[in-house]
């Protein structure tokens, strides 16, 4: 493993201290918004305190508005008692409207900055991880922040400001009453940490439960042709019943807990209920408490439970707090070597030639496994070069080398006499286009997927490259001509439609060097034929690489490489290869028969 590789390992799962945490997390993304947040803040206090003056009327009311039959009073009261309820409704619109707003807007930061990170990482990461995952870190953990930028310092402040607060005018207005009315309240705090602890690890279980059904999910919707041509319903039916059934019975435990924190603390909570009602009659009846402060203890009471289970909870939600920020700064800092090495070498579109060269290269995986060794090359250009061997010898690995998608270990590639580390990254891939046996088509029309790798294209230019492709042999067949909604991948597309349009979109850049990567694969034999057309018009005036799916469709080719176990172990023409009757040409021969013995041509 190399250094490069061994770092983004441990920068991907690294062990950040929750100190550090809040400082990056303040400092990156808090700081800049600290202007817009504070008062949100302020806001959560003001609207604390707000709350706890209207049962302080209703003691004044109860006590001396209505039985000194003081009408002024009561109006007055009741004047100042809608006034605070205005207040605290206005509060409550500010600071949540602000609130959330602010908070959307720093996870809008957020989320640009881990997606436009996951663009600049090299394809050795997107290799090793799931769409699923990386989704996740760009939705799902950013939503659990948004969640707790706004609504974790907002339980905190109106909460510990609301205990305080209660417990100040509890204090003030009866000291013995207080204390009996409180006497539960440590039992209440013991059973909802409990509680919510074990809600909290049912939660943990739900979430992984529900990532196993997703990874089910995504697989087996993804891969429905594959399960409806081997007639196997039933056992993915079986499969996904199982997962789902974890989940619920996940999810089943997070509601018990759930379902009974509220009942059960509201219970507990009632306990000092009945001990103010009892209690405090007994010190109207004696004279020694008058009945608005009791209505008042009863009131505040009311309203102390639910800070107590906010304080309790936001241990739990700190945790996740901590768990999605740890996980994003370890997405964020995984080092984009490629984009931070890459140099600034470029020259225009028409000066490039086309050259490619490969000098001593050697490429292995992250996994150590030795990929490509010792490959010495010269292509010169508008060559076609064709590469041939067994599956896994690294032939995709080694066009891929070109556009820098991946880096080398040792050893050098260059174009037009300049090693691709030295060149912009964005010019050189500018000036590569490459078609895969399974390219990736996008949701929407045909014309957006053309033009793709040109947004300010024309309409001629379209139906051009769309001609030269042998697109508008099937154009008219679909509904809205270019204008058809092709689908997510292109599912309304046959495989070899999708591989013309793949081959238009290269075209589109007039790359000056092309990769077609079996490009004519799974596709049936009047679908290939006009693929390969497609692919004659196209690499004429082009440097060309071309990995081969059918041989006889490279027996013109430049040059042709015989890959294996990563090593180049033959190279030259169609006929020199065939006359050494060396591996290439066992290769051939057993190609040949394999077709013969199917009927099909070679």
């Amino acid at each position: 493993m190399t250094d490069s590789n061994q770092q983004d390992n441990d920068q991907e799962y690294a062990d950040y201290s929750k100190k550090y945490l809040l400082k990056r997390f303040y400092s990156d993304y808090l700081r800049p918004n600290i202007s817009k947040y504070l008062p949100i803040q302020v806001l959560h206090v003001l609207g604390a305190l707000a709350g706890l003056v209207p049962p302080l009327l209703l003691r004044n009311l109860i006590d001396s508005g209505i039985p000194s039959k003081d009408l002024g009073r009561i109006i007055n009261l009741s004047l100042l008692a809608f006034g605070s309820f205005s207040l605290i409704a206005l509060i409550r619109f500010a600071r949540n409207y602000f609130g959330h707003r602010i908070a959307q807007k720093i996870v809008f930061d957020m989320r640009n900055d881990i997606y436009g990170h996951f663009q600049k990482l090299p394809l050795k990461f997107h290799d090793r991880k799931k769409t699923g995952e990386l989704m996740s870190r760009i939705i799902d953990d950013l939503n659990v922040l948004q969640e707790f930028i706004h609504h974790g310092p907002e339980g905190f402040l109106e909460a510990s400001t609301t205990i305080s607060g209660v417990l100040v005018i509890l204090f003030l207005m009866n000291v013995p009453l207080t204390l009996i009315a409180l006497s539960f309240t440590p039992f209440l705090v013991i059973f909802a940490l409990t509680l919510i602890k074990r809600m909290h690890r049912a939660f943990r279980r739900n979430r992984e439960a529900k990532g196993k059904l997703n990874d089910r999910l995504e697989d087996n919707l993804a891969g429905m042709k594959i399960i409806k041509s081997f007639a196997n319903e039933d056992y993915e039916m079986e499969r996904f019943f199982e997962k789902n059934e974890e989940h619920y019975d996940a999810r089943a435990a997070a509601i018990k807990y759930f379902s009974t924190l509220g009942p059960v603390s509201y219970f507990l909570n009632s306990f000092g209920l009945i001990l103010t009602i009892g209690y405090g009659g007994f010190l109207v009846y004696q004279g020694s408490l008058t009945a608005g402060t009791v209505v008042a203890f009863y009131t505040y009471l009311i309203r102390f439970r639910a800070p107590i289970l906010r304080m309790v909870q936001i241990s739990q939600r700190l945790s996740r707090f901590f768990a999605s920020t740890e996980r994003f700064f370890s997405h964020l800092d995984i080092e984009p070597h490629i984009a931070q090495t890459a140099g600034g070498f470029s020259k225009p579109r028409e000066k490039v030639r086309g050259k490619v060269a490969y000098e001593n290269v050697n490429f292995n995986y992250s996994d150590g496994e030795t990929v490509l060794k010792d490959i010495d090359l010269e292509v010169d250009p508008k060559q076609t070069v064709a590469l041939v061997g067994p599956s896994g010898a690294g032939k995709t690995t080694l066009v891929r080398l070109i556009p820098r998608l991946y880096d080398l270990n040792e050893g050098s590639v260059k174009v037009d006499d300049v090693d691709v580390r030295d060149w912009d990254l964005r010019q050189l891939r500018r000036n590569i286009a490459m078609v895969m046996q399974d390219d990736y088509l996008f949701s929407g029309t045909v014309t957006e997927n053309i033009s793709y790798g040109k947004p300010d294209v024309t309409r001629d230019e379209v139906m051009k490259y769309a001609r030269e492709a042998n697109v508008e042999e099937f154009i008219s067949d679909l509904p809205d001509g270019y204008e058809t909604d092709i689908g997510q991948r292109g599912v309304k597309l046959s495989g070899g439609q999708k591989q013309r349009i793949s081959i238009a979109r290269a075209l589109i850049q007039n790359p000056k060097i092309l990769i077609l990567d079996e490009a004519t694969s799974s596709v049936d034999t009047y679908t290939e034929k006009l693929i390969q057309e497609a692919i004659d018009k196209v690499s004429r005036g082009r440097t060309t690489f071309t990995i081969a799916h059918r041989l006889s469709t490279i027996t013109n080719a430049d040059k042709i490489l015989f890959v294996e176990n990563g090593e180049i172990t033959e190279q030259g023409t169609f006929e020199e290869l065939m006359d050494g009757k060396g591996e290439f040409y066992d290769f051939y021969q057993l190609q040949f028969e394999q077709l013969a013995e199917t009927g099909e041509s070679t």
